[in-house]
């Protein structure tokens, strides 16, 4: 299972992590939010893919289809999937909007944007990080790319 693989290296690459593992229907890893503005970043094992919900705002699909093998496949969704971690929990991944009237994320540094209707953004009042809400986060302000959260950085996992 690519959850195997996943946690595996979750273990190896967060090791001071709070983060709750499990096994499908439920998420493969949880990683409890460190604001509750933000919420938690929950991964599920969807058998040819993974699927990562961001807390309150989005979610995205991890998958491959360039390699042969299986084994070559899953290592490359999850080596994707913990690059994309090691951003986010580093404050370079801008979160916004919401499951209920759609969301995304891009870069801070613009880059690898999830949602390519940027222009959409300019109605979204507040940015998020992991750590927390960007100060004077609207989307449209232009030090949105350089905002520093509110909360300091901290560890990984938050408390449950």
């Amino acid at each position: 299972m690519i959850s195997d693989k996943l946690i595996a290296r979750v273990k190896e690459r967060f090791p001071h992590a709070k983060a709750i593992f499990g096994a499908p229907p439920k998420p493969s890893v949880v990683f409890p939010a460190l604001h509750p503005e933000v919420g938690d970043i929950e991964i599920y094992d969807d058998g040819s893919e993974l699927t990562l919900i961001a807390g309150h705002f989005t979610h995205s699909h991890f998958s491959d289809y360039d390699n042969k093998s299986n084994d070559e496949s899953e290592q490359a969704i999850v080596n994707d999937l913990i690059a994309f971690l090691e951003r986010l929990f580093t404050n370079q991944v801008i979160l916004w909007g919401s499951h209920n009237s759609g969301g995304g994320w891009y870069n801070r540094d613009g880059t690898d944007c999830k949602n390519p209707e940027l222009e959409s953004m300019k109605q979204v009042k507040q940015l998020y990080v992991w750590s927390g809400p960007l100060r004077g986060g609207a989307a449209d302000s232009e030090d949105a790319q350089s905002a520093r959260p509110e909360a300091p950085e901290r560890n990984i996992g938050g408390s449950r």
